[in-house]
């Protein structure tokens, strides 16, 4: 098995960078280990050595990793698009980072209701308007958020993104500081009880720097700590 350990680090110290060039301390930066490729055993090595965030693209192999993986005060995020028959799967998952349409946000906040849960979710934002992505577009992003704070069972934390795997740098920066703006005014307005702007998830192993200068506070990062692991990633 590789050093996932020591490649934690080495993206620890990029993130540090990155932060300090953004006026920011390393402990502002979340960052989410996606491991949805990675063994149990990878996550167990970074979970054993301190690390509390990891993120899972489906709900099925998330379980069974969770499962699989013993250690206090380790947090899972959903970080995939959901399908609705998996909201009762939802329950372990710290935060869901993928509320992408209506349906789910009716189905989920149905389900919590009746099952006297609450989901923590972040709204996930199409901001380059990409038809192969989900997404709420941006300029509807406000009346979602209003409609899902009054259905009850979710609590809003925030916006994630996700940007075109092929475009530049230039094009990607521009689409971070375009969600980053929206989240500054969404912090700055009145939003409901069970909404506040926690969290902007954006970027991952190929531009998280990119994010964190746009104002990202939660990064999602997975072949950078586990290229090569179990011969999983490429």
């Amino acid at each position: 098995m590789i050093n996932v350990v020591q490649n934690l680090a080495l993206v620890k110290e990029r993130i540090a960078r990155a932060a300090a060039a953004a006026g920011k301390a390393p402990q502002d930066i979340t960052l989410v280990a996606v491991s949805k490729l990675a063994s149990a055993e990878a996550v167990q090595a970074l979970a054993a050595a301190g690390h509390g965030d990891f993120g899972e693209n489906r709900v099925q192999e998330g379980r069974k990793k969770l499962a699989a993986v013993t250690a206090d005060d380790v947090r899972w995020h959903l970080i995939g698009r959901l399908q609705t028959n998996k909201i009762k799967y939802l329950s372990p998952f710290f935060l869901i980072q993928s509320l992408d349409r209506w349906e789910l946000a009716e189905k989920m906040s149905s389900y919590a209701l009746n099952k006297g849960l609450d989901f923590q979710c972040l709204v996930q934002v199409n901001v380059a308007e990409d038809p192969a992505k989900a997404g709420i577009l941006l300029q509807e992003v406000d009346d979602f958020i209003e409609g899902v704070a009054a259905l009850g069972g979710i609590t809003l934390r925030g916006l994630m993104t996700i940007t075109a795997l092929d475009a530049t740098a230039q094009q990607t920066r521009q689409w971070f500081d375009i969600l980053a703006g929206k989240f500054a005014a969404l912090s700055q307005k009145p939003l409901p009880e069970n909404t506040e702007m926690r969290w902007l998830s954006m970027g991952m192993s190929g531009d998280f720097e990119l994010a964190i200068a746009a104002g990202a506070n939660m990064v999602r990062v997975g072949s950078a700590i586990f290229a090569g692991e179990d011969g999983q990633y490429a």
